[in-house]
């Protein structure tokens, strides 16, 4: 309840100026809520980033609690493991990203173009230090059959989301099976880059985005004047 409700509470209706029993305990279970809500986020945003500063493998439960202030047992009381927390991190950052998409589609509408959105998942998505985060999970996942199924199901679901908003912003005239194996070849070629400036330094990053969009869109162009050639204008 708001405090200003609380306050309009006539005290002589109120034995020893304490809230009636009705009232009893809900502020208090809001602000629980609220802080466990914070706190798992805070411990999800941690995760994150410990992921790309030190790894998978020297990440711990220990660690993550220590950066994000957080006592072990309220840690573990949030997520009993290590798995229980990556899971929970990963689907925070699907969020994240999730929220930067829709601010996309809401900017270019169905409208955009192919370079706005090669510029848009370079800038928002796979050029950023939280990608390094899910390569991290997606590589550990590898050699841990229960983390990698669990994060399965997380990007299945989301995947189906991603592309459908996609082909709203940027609808591409192809043909199903050629339609999905364009946006993967897309999204493989910015995740190589991602890992290209860990190994290497941004010098070419911004040159090696600009070919691959003139690239794409050189395709696009061809396919379009495929499926529409120019009318014989011969007599």
């Amino acid at each position: 309840m708001p405090l200003a409700a609380v306050n309009a509470i006539d005290p002589l209706h109120v034995a020893d100026n304490l809230p009636p029993p009705a009232l009893e305990g809900r502020p208090v279970r809001q602000s629980q809520e609220l802080r466990s809500s914070q706190t798992r986020a805070l411990l999800c945003n941690t995760a994150v980033d410990l992921l790309a500063e030190v790894g998978y493998e020297r990440l711990t439960t220990s660690l993550i609690a220590q950066r994000a202030a957080v006592s072990k047992g309220a840690l573990a009381h949030h997520y009993p493991t290590k798995d229980d927390l990556l899971v929970a991190a990963f689907k925070f950052l699907l969020e994240r990203w999730q929220a930067r998409r829709e601010d996309f589609v809401k900017r270019h509408g169905n409208d955009a173009t192919m370079e706005d959105l090669l510029r848009y998942l370079w800038r928002d998505i796979f050029g950023r230090t939280d990608y390094i985060a899910s390569l991290e999970m997606m590589l550990a996942a590898q050699h841990h059959p229960e983390l990698r199924t669990r994060l399965q199901v997380v990007l299945g679901t989301w995947t189906v989301v991603r592309d459908r908003m996609l082909l709203q912003v940027l609808p591409l005239d192809l043909p199903t099976e050629e339609l999905s194996a364009f946006l993967q070849l897309n999204f493989s070629v910015l995740r190589g880059m991602a890992l290209f400036r860990i190994l290497e330094n941004d010098d070419q990053i911004e040159d090696m985005l600009h070919m691959w969009i003139a690239m794409t869109s050189n395709f696009l162009a061809k396919r379009a004047k495929r499926r529409n050639p120019a009318p014989n204008t011969h007599p």
